[in-house]
């Protein structure tokens, strides 16, 4: 297989909460011209909440391995039952105020996919309490915004780039990652420094 062939191929999807981490994810991965495709409800202005993602991934095209590669070209090995998925991660970016403690904990330690076909690829990502509160712990934004302005004042902090990949916008990822890396509020830096590293693969 040529190597613009296996370049095509899908190496992550990002499960979104909701419009806010829909920018997020579009920003980093416009900056790194990879092929990691968002995912969100109604083009993220409605939310998907920890409550009723299984809804989300007993649904197409989650549901079963045959929709999902139908739905997005991942490099895979083996066939069959045996098949897997190479260099491919599902991250479900997610808030935690909108559910009980015990849903919590079993989404961020993944418990609650353990009995999903997908399991062994997904990579919660959690805020705590909300994607807001990460972006102000992190010095991104300094005040809430209502729901209603979320999408497009988080469109401008986090904008589409359709320019090369440069150092520079090699670097705007890199500043986000920096300041979001201490955080205790998130561990966001994992989604960060997994596109980083497919630079160099």
């Amino acid at each position: 297989m040529s190597p613009s062939a296996k370049a095509n191929y899908v190496k992550g999807v990002v499960i979104c909460h909701g419009k806010s981490e829909q920018c997020l994810s579009r920003y980093i991965t416009s900056n790194l011209h990879l092929n990691i495709k968002p995912f969100a409800k109604d083009k993220g202005r409605h939310s998907i909440q920890i409550t009723g993602l299984m809804s989300v991934l007993n649904s197409k095209p989650f549901n079963t391995q045959k929709a999902f590669l139908e739905e997005y070209p991942v490099e895979t090995l083996g066939k069959g039952k045996s098949q897997k998925l190479i260099n491919f991660k599902l991250f479900i970016m997610m808030d935690t105020d909108d559910c009980t403690e015990k849903q919590k904990n079993d989404f961020i330690n993944r418990t609650m996919f353990s009995n999903h076909w997908l399991s062994e690829y997904i990579v919660p990502i959690y805020s705590i309490a909300s994607f807001e509160d990460v972006m102000i712990d992190a010095g991104i934004t300094s005040t809430r915004v209502s729901d209603s302005e979320k999408g497009e004042t988080y469109s401008k902090i986090f904008p589409i780039n359709d320019r090369p990949l440069s150092t520079d916008t090699l670097n705007e990822v890199k500043t986000f990652g920096q300041r979001i890396r201490p955080s205790k509020k998130s561990n966001l830096i994992l989604f960060i420094d997994y596109c980083l590293d497919l630079l160099n693969n």
